[in-house]
């Protein structure tokens, strides 16, 4: 069974690609922001893996880790965060320490992606053993 990705981006062709390229590996579902993004994990939407960029209208990717982290069926969720802030910028800090599991800046190579989402599922498999 196909691991589900819980995409979170508010330019529709950037979910649109991104989709397209992890749907042969991972069963992905979108969002437009964080707001969305919880309202589909409060109905039952069950990722495996959440990969979100910060930069959002209505609830930002800051809010909805906050929101993920701080809520015990969902705080183990990995993270990872596709955005564009600059290396040196400390939004990317602040990612970090509210518990992304990795960070990678748009524009981004698949490659990257994939050994994030495999690492990221890694992390969840040593803790439920």
């Amino acid at each position: 069974m196909k691991k589900k990705i819980l995409l979170v981006d508010d330019i529709k062709e950037f979910r649109s690609l991104l989709k397209l390229l992890l749907s042969g590996d991972f069963d992905v579902v979108t969002a437009e922001d964080g707001e969305k993004a919880l309202d589909m994990i409060e109905n039952g939407c069950n990722p495996d893996v959440i990969v979100t960029d910060l930069l959002m209208p209505r609830m930002d990717g800051y809010q909805l880790i906050d929101n993920i982290r701080n809520r015990e069926p969902w705080k183990k969720i990995p993270i990872i965060v596709l955005s564009n802030v600059d290396k040196a910028d400390d939004r990317q800090r602040l990612a970090y320490n509210k518990g992304i599991n990795t960070f990678l800046n748009k524009p981004f190579n698949t490659r990257e992606l994939n050994e994030g989402l495999k690492k990221s599922l890694d992390q969840v498999l040593e803790n439920v053993n």
